[in-house]
């Protein structure tokens, strides 16, 4: 699992920046489904085109980039450091389709966590913008 330190390197030597910025935004539900417990669950949110999509919006062309590179390092489990772009964007299809299966946006949860989102998924609760009074 790639560390903030290890996304902001790969950036930094494909890109010329470490781009902290987009790493925070595409995991800051690791803060939320711990890692330890949940595994990938996190990555179910923005490592998808839609994050892709908001980085862009939020940060530029050149941030965009890093967020490909972060998702396919998320992917790859490995330094991206000896690859260069190309090879980078020839890998994303194959990381979106694994971070965006329907094994991975329901995992199996505690029926505590359950109870708090009264049996409905968590995914479906995180981009349903009629719940919760909105």
């Amino acid at each position: 699992m790639a560390m903030f330190d290890d996304h902001c390197n790969d950036c930094k030597k494909l890109l010329g920046e470490p781009h902290g910025k987009v790493h925070e935004f595409l995991d800051q539900y690791a803060g939320v489904f711990d890692i330890g417990t949940f595994v990938e669950y996190h990555r179910s949110f923005l490592h998808n085109q839609y994050g892709i999509k908001v980085v862009a919006a939020m940060y530029g062309q050149q941030a965009k980039q890093a967020a490909i590179i972060h998702i396919v390092r998320d992917y790859m489990g490995m330094p991206l450091t000896d690859r260069d772009l190309e090879w980078v964007n020839d890998k994303l299809g194959k990381a979106l389709i694994y971070f965006n299966t329907s094994d991975n946006l329901e995992p199996r949860l505690n029926p505590v966590v359950m109870k708090n989102w009264k049996g409905e998924g968590l995914c479906s609760l995180a981009f349903n913008e009629k719940k919760g009074g909105n």
